[in-house]
């Protein structure tokens, strides 16, 4: 009697598989879903496997395009689950490519998603990615994806200063937030620099801007103040900007700008001929 309930129970696995190489995947899911109160499955590693390919095979057929797919979910934890309990087993190897081929769709839906109405599901997504690449590939380096996926999201950021200036601040604490990141993995990111540079001079210049000339001394003592602070963060940045491209007109302009707002009239002026003499080299080969 043990042995034919034992051998009936393990046909729910073997009758799972059979069903899942001829595409019944509804019949593979309903069986593997069965093994999960069952204690002749819930400690092996082929159980967990094999309910990972099922539930990774019903999110290719049905959820591909689910950013947040569900089917996905349970694939990724049953991989997981199974190289936890055999770490280098029958299933192992399989059972990291498979993540990895699952890292790679999250990756995908990240990108897809990183816009300004759905940024919030990209941030979701990438932090799943890098968990899930991970658990396969501990030793997995991912600088050069922060890098690029911190400064994408933050030019999503500025564009959202621009559309709802009410939350303005806290979009820019994250911007800086972002390019601080960018900058502790390479400090040499150029692109990091000048926007950090620029993101600190512009706020400078938007209080020029809008600077009421009618208010009293005081008040107008802050705000110069205020913009002093301001150009005076984006200097070193627009330093190394420079210093990595000398031949970029915004950062020309953007020092000349700074220098001349913090009566460094001599260093501005140095900016200004510089930027003069690209503008003549720009159109004389453009003449030519």
């Amino acid at each position: 009697m043990i042995l034919a309930i034992s051998t009936q129970a393990q046909n729910k696995l073997t009758n799972a598989v059979r069903f899942l190489k001829e595409g019944e995947l509804d019949k593979a899911k309903e069986l593997i879903d069965s093994t999960n109160d069952d204690s002749l499955f819930t400690d092996k590693a082929s159980t967990y496997y094999y309910k990972g390919y099922v539930y990774k095979e019903l999110f290719k057929e049905r959820e591909a395009e689910n950013v947040q797919s569900p089917y996905r979910v349970v694939a990724v934890e049953s991989f997981k689950t199974s190289l936890e309990l055999e770490p280098d087993g029958t299933y192992s190897e399989s059972s990291r490519m498979n993540l990895k081929y699952l890292a790679e769709t999250v990756y995908n839906h990240a990108a897809a998603t990183l816009n300004p109405e759905h940024y919030k599901k990209a941030i979701t997504n990438y932090n799943f990615y890098k968990e899930i690449t991970s658990t396969a590939y501990p030793n997995t380096n991912f600088q050069e994806k922060d890098i690029q996926f911190n400064l994408a999201l933050a030019t999503i950021y500025n564009n959202l200063v621009q559309a709802d200036s009410v939350n303005a601040e806290e979009y820019y604490t994250k911007i800086i937030s972002l390019y601080n990141e960018v900058l502790a993995i390479d400090s040499n990111n150029i692109s990091a620099n000048y926007n950090m540079g620029i993101l600190f001079y512009n706020q400078g210049v938007d209080i020029v801007n809008a600077m009421d000339y009618g208010l009293d001394l005081e008040q107008l003592n802050e705000l110069q103040d205020r913009i002093v602070v301001l150009f005076k963060k984006s200097l070193p940045f627009m330093l190394k900007a420079y210093e990595l491209n000398p031949q970029r007109r915004e950062t020309l302009t953007g020092l000349q700008g700074i220098y001349f707002s913090l009566n460094e009239l001599d260093k501005s002026e140095r900016y200004k001929n510089e930027l003069d003499q690209l503008d003549q080299e720009q159109s004389g080969t453009e003449g030519g």
